[in-house]
């Protein structure tokens, strides 16, 4: 039997579970959370029954990173999901953990890190550079040649414009434009995207 854990229990992972199934590559899913309040069975009991491969299918960043972590630790092998509808070039890269969501399109050369979401209808232009545990929110326009780094979070519908730079752990607002450098640990809002004030 070949098994997937799908770890969160919240509208995501449902997303997730769904991209799983058209890909139609395991026998059996299962969910699980680490909050004792869930009453998930635990990893140790679901790698015993089977379950092997995992997907971390939640949206915080910072907690995906964790529990992708813990889930590797626990010996258990990262699942790279991409669904049937999205576009992935011959020459991209896409890291261990990633889910690449319905109608995503991944151009040529982009590298994709682990752990991140690439969700539905975003666009990955050519020579993109995208770090680990980064979220690109729904219809997320990226031009070519843009660095992202790790655990950035991109909002709907936010553009990056061709050799822009986002830093680590920023956040790019919905319907944000990138049209140069955001540094890390910043937020951006607005059209151009100007740094917010905290």
């Amino acid at each position: 039997m070949r098994g997937l854990v799908i770890w969160g229990l919240g509208g995501h992972a449902r997303v997730v579970l769904d991209a799983v199934r058209e890909m139609n590559v395991f026998d059996e899913t299962a969910f699980y959370d680490d909050d004792p309040a869930k009453a998930t069975p635990s990893l140790l009991h679901l790698r015993g029954a089977g379950f092997n491969e995992f997907l971390v299918a939640i949206g915080a960043n910072s907690i995906r990173a964790r529990c992708f972590e813990e889930a590797i630790r626990q010996g258990m092998k990262p699942f790279t999901c991409v669904h049937p509808t999205a576009w992935v070039s011959p020459d991209a890269s896409i890291g261990a953990g990633t889910v690449i969501m319905a109608r995503a399109v991944i151009q040529s050369q982009a590298v994709i890190g682990r752990n991140c979401i690439v969700n539905t209808g975003v666009i990955v232009e050519h020579d993109c550079l995208i770090g680990d545990h980064t979220h690109l929110s729904p219809a997320t326009t990226l031009g070519g040649a843009v660095i992202v780094g790790e655990h950035v979070h991109m909002g709907i519908g936010a553009i990056a414009l061709p050799g822009s730079r986002i830093g680590n752990r920023s956040i790019i607002g919905a319907g944000a434009v990138v049209l140069r450098e955001v540094p890390a640990d910043s937020t951006a809002i607005g059209v151009p995207a100007r740094l917010r004030v905290k």
